[in-house]
């Protein structure tokens, strides 16, 4: 069994996913395999083509990088057929199961038939913006982000289970723990 926790950024995915570890669950997160590729001398070479301005010494300057692709969504598509490609090999590679997986972008990079089901967590956008503001991310940025995710209606369409995280943390656990629960004894 694949389970795919998606939601825009600032939702509480990594909290979830944290919870899904306790929980005994193999997990995955794409941003962390990003960070990964991003250690990877051919990976940063393709970033370095692409985008020559935020590379320097053998590494990938991500606050220079995301300043350009969340601002233009035509460079945004470019980093996106670099990084996409070598998420997913990961990914599909992967044989753990149960497998619970952090995919904030699953629908935008057609991921959806790697995994059996999906899980939303759904947070106000004001919480959000909130959340990303004491992470440091201004407003603007923070929106910029967001807009470039597919919305949450959409997603809210397509997942299997919708947990609302406009409480606490351990409402927000123990919704996932139950979410989790279900998904798994399906099987």
């Amino acid at each position: 069994m694949r389970i795919a926790i998606i939601g825009g950024i600032g939702s509480g995915k990594s909290e979830a996913m944290k919870t899904a570890a306790e929980l005994g669950f193999s997990t995955l997160s794409a941003d962390e395999i990003n960070s990964g590729l991003l250690q990877s001398p051919d990976y940063i070479n393709e970033i370095a083509v692409a985008f020559p301005t935020v590379v320097a010494s053998g590494s990938v300057d991500r606050k220079k990088l995301a300043d350009i692709v969340f601002s233009d969504e035509i460079e945004l598509k470019k980093l996106n057929a670099i990084a996409h490609p070598n998420i997913l090999r990961r990914i599909a590679t992967e044989k753990a199961d149960p497998l619970v997986a952090e995919m904030p972008l699953l629908y935008e990079i057609g991921a959806q038939e790697l995994f059996d089901k999906t899980i939303l967590i759904y947070t106000p956008l004001e919480i959000r913006l909130k959340r990303l503001a004491a992470r440091g991310m201004s407003e603007s940025d923070a929106l910029k982000r967001i807009n470039a995710q597919a919305d949450e209606r959409t997603l809210t369409k397509a997942a299997d289970i919708v947990v609302d995280n406009s409480g606490s943390l351990s409402e927000l656990r123990a919704k996932v723990t139950e979410a989790l629960k279900v998904l798994s004894a399906i099987r």
